[in-house]
């Protein structure tokens, strides 16, 4: 699809070395022992079709139903994907879906090059009979939908396709049955087809029923597609329909101006966010709300996007391709084997998130921090907590617990408490304890909706003064936040001594500056905790 979104997820990586090749027997059995632990069917294998050069993998499809693909060496991780209902055929997968697998191909080559030790998973035959450890969340998209007949009955001359982005945004919007109608208008030149219009005020409402349905042979459905792509600006063609791969904005512009979607709505590249991109998209598709998913191959700059709608508790989301339900199934986001190994299996990974109808009364919840120091006594604080971007309101109730455990039946212990606004510790924490798996549960006694949102608490080592404190400067606001650990007092002077601010970094050990207010010339920031002291100078 030339420059446009969006098809393989990883970025291709040539090595020549591979690990232990698996036999296509070993990999029948592994895949029958995977299904028959999720499912309560007496599985067998029906077919095993290679895939991918040596071969890479397996495509092997069971009795009664469902399919299962297996890496075709011991490096990788032995489930690639699957789905417990359908069949597959290796040599009719959608393109995305085969794009997968080849960015799957070039990561295991490159595993295979820093290591010749077998995956954990494939050593212990428990590891793909183990009980589902997370939150699971069913399929939200009811839907399959296509970019051909009848689906781009609306698109020009009836001939184009509909463009994978437009299915992604228009499945995704079917979750919510929202908007109503569009509205704006647009107008843009194609290459193909000229000079391309609509009035979106003009449109008569949309029928949900009828949408979700199919009932009018799926005219209200393609009707939408047609929107949601003319919304984008979409370059229409009979081969391929796209937009250009660096402008996710037009998809999440288009959310909000000409459906009515909220502000919240926002896109997220991964390799610039921080924070647990796992725990990200769980706690997306925990709120009810399906993932636009878009990833480019930034060798070939081009790509695919798709849907994530559901997640099996284990690292796998699962996929609505957009190609009319064919291949949908359960597939990993993360690193094949190690994410300490130094892969680039995230190039080009961007989500759009926040598509929920403004109505819904529990958006998000979010933490400030996800760090704690070890040592500090009980009732320290880790971070504040925000329910729809603020504090907590008195109609909502707020629990903390750990994980699901499926051999006890109930949520494990952790060692934290929300008070007011703020998750405190209730135990002194250690750092051989590492990270904690923790779920904050809302209930709003208004509404009767409740949410659950996951978060992984680190504990850090101690660490000095100096190395615990870190400057972040923004240009465009002139503020400035300083972070730092616990039990901190500070001073802020000007560079003749002259006090201008005090106290003590508490409930939060951080501080926020307004350099606009102060004085020309520049100013010092004095630090201590105990018996350490740190010195910060800035010039302005």
């Amino acid at each position: 699809m030339r420059k446009y979104l969006f098809l393989s997820l990883f970025l291709t990586l040539t090595v020549s070395l591979w690990g232990k090749h698996v036999p296509e027997q070993q990999a029948g059995r592994a895949a029958a022992t995977f299904m028959r632990a999720r499912t309560s069917l007496a599985v067998s294998v029906r077919s095993i079709e290679p895939g991918g050069d040596g071969p890479s993998y397996y495509v092997i499809n069971l009795n009664p139903r469902g399919w299962v693909i297996v890496s075709a060496d011991d490096v990788a991780t032995p489930i690639l994907g699957y789905s417990p209902t359908g069949s597959l055929q290796a040599d009719r997968m959608p393109d995305n879906m085969r794009g997968l697998l080849d960015g799957y191909e070039s990561q295991i080559r490159e595993i295979a090059s820093l290591t010749s030790e077998p995956h954990p998973d494939w050593v212990s035959v428990g590891a793909l009979t183990r009980a589902v450890g997370g939150p699971v969340v069913e399929p939200l998209i009811q839907v399959n939908w296509n970019q051909s007949a009848p689906y781009n009955a609306y698109c020009p001359q009836g001939t184009a396709l509909v463009g994978c982005v437009a299915v992604a945004m228009s499945q995704a919007m079917s979750v919510q049955r929202y908007p109503d109608r569009p509205q704006g208008s647009v107008s843009y030149a194609t290459p193909n087809y000229g000079g391309l219009s609509i009035d979106f005020n003009s449109e008569q409402a949309y029928n949900w029923n009828d949408i979700l349905s199919g009932a009018d042979e799926y005219g209200e459905a393609a009707r939408l597609m047609y929107h949601a792509g003319m919304s984008v600006e979409m370059d229409y063609g009979t081969d391929g329909s796209g937009i250009p791969s660096n402008e996710v904005n037009r998809i999440t512009d288009a959310l909000k101006e000409n459906f009515s979607y909220p502000e919240s709505v926002h896109y997220i590249w991964r390799d610039q966010y921080d924070g647990d991109w796992e725990q990200l998209l769980v706690n997306e598709l925990s709120a009810g709300r399906a993932i636009i998913y878009n990833a480019v191959d930034t060798k070939g700059n081009y790509g695919h996007s798709f849907n994530f709608d559901g997640y099996d508790g284990e690292g796998r989301f699962h996929v609505n391709w957009g190609w009319g339900g064919m291949g949908n199934g359960y597939f990993g986001v993360n690193n094949l084997r190690d994410l300490a190994m130094d892969m680039d299996y995230d190039a080009g990974h961007v989500a759009v998130i926040g598509i929920g109808a403004p109505d819904q009364v529990l958006k998000d919840i979010t933490l400030s921090n996800l760090h704690i120091e070890e040592g500090l006594p009980a009732g320290a604080v880790v971070g504040q907590l925000q329910v729809n971007g603020a504090a907590p309101q008195a109609s909502y109730q707020v629990n903390v617990h750990g994980t699901y455990d499926a051999a006890t039946g109930g949520y494990r212990e952790v060692p934290f408490a929300v008070r007011g606004d703020m998750l405190v510790t209730t135990a002194v924490l250690d750092a051989a304890d590492e990270t904690w798996a923790v779920e904050i549960t809302v209930d709003d006694t208004e509404s009767g909706t409740s949410l659950t949102q996951g978060f992984r608490v680190h504990v850090d080592p101690w660490r000095s003064l100096e190395e615990s404190t870190s400057l972040h400067y923004d240009r465009q606001t002139g503020r400035m936040r300083l972070q730092t650990k616990h039990n901190v007092s500070y001073v802020l002077s000007d560079l003749t001594g002259r006090t201008l601010q005090n106290g003590t970094l508490e409930p939060l050990p951080e501080l926020t500056i307004d350099t606009n207010v102060l004085p020309d010339g520049g100013f010092r920031i004095e630090l201590t905790c105990g018996e350490e002291k740190k010195s910060i100078q800035i010039i302005k």
